[in-house]
């Protein structure tokens, strides 16, 4: 016998369900690609367009062409010529955003390719993913400019009028995507995204609101590798330690207390 139900109610017996499976120990479950949709198309909000993984593939096609064309960027004469997209899983829970590309990133045509995204992609192997299982992106897509002569490697912070030219591409990647959590690397993401007008210290361990997204801040990896100091690291991996427990992701002894005895 079939019993109606309304579909805020079979969110709810759904809720609990999983909260029960959590809670005996069920780290993880398989769902079809058929009942992933279906959830997708339950949990949609009025008038929103429910996307699968080949329409967001066109979808973030469409917003880098955009990218690679946009006279608001290209008309300030302040930024290179290279236009370096976003990178990783269209699909991911979470997604993390810096600030521009390097001269690494220029060459190779992807975001933190540098120094800066080797640690990048150490921090997400550590919390238990690999780099494709993320979406990764920059609020500008192209190289800052220094003078008129080639600057070699070296990398300015974006200007405020650079960001401003650049933040609705990657305002309209995270609607592509729709992630479970964004996390702002450094103060530029962070101003960018969020505009917070303080100190990374300040905003960090806190969640905020980003339209229908949650977003949180920590240090850019970059300015781990100028401070190299211990403490700093920490303060970063409590952060990813934070993200992890939102997103509801098992965390191992030897991951809680990786920087304890250091």
């Amino acid at each position: 016998m079939s019993v109606p139900i309304s579909p805020a109610g079979s969110l709810n017996l759904l809720n609990n369900y999983l909260r029960e499976l959590s809670d005996s120990g069920v780290t993880d479950i398989l769902l079809t690609e058929a009942a992933l949709g279906k959830l997708r198309i339950l949990t949609a909000k009025p008038g929103q367009q429910v996307t699968g993984s080949a329409n967001k593939a066109q979808e973030l096609a469409e917003i880098r062409e955009r990218a690679t064309h946009s006279q608001s960027c290209l008309s300030l004469g302040t930024l290179r010529d290279t236009m370096v997209f976003s990178v990783g899983n269209p699909d991911s829970r979470i997604v993390f955003i810096g600030e521009a590309p390097g001269s690494e990133e220029e060459k190779q045509g992807e975001p933190f390719v540098g120094p800066a995204g080797k640690l990048l992609t150490k921090i997400i192997e550590t919390m238990g993913m690999n780099r494709e299982d993320v979406y990764i992106s920059n609020i500008l897509k192209f190289r800052p400019r220094i003078g008129n002569t080639d600057q070699g490697a070296k990398n300015r912070k974006p200007s405020a009028e650079e960001v401003a030219a650049s933040i609705q591409c990657v305002r309209d990647e995270i609607d592509v995507v729709r992630p479970e959590l964004i996390i702002a690397l450094g103060g530029c993401a962070m101003q960018g995204l969020l505009e917070l007008d303080e100190g990374v210290n300040r905003a960090r361990g806190k969640l905020y609101d980003l339209g229908a997204h949650k977003a949180m801040v920590t240090f850019h990896p970059s300015y781990l590798l100028r401070s190299g100091a211990n403490s700093e690291k920490r303060k970063l991996w409590e952060d990813m330690l934070m993200a992890m427990s939102y997103l509801r992701m098992p965390i191992s002894d030897k991951q809680e207390n990786y920087f304890k005895d250091r």
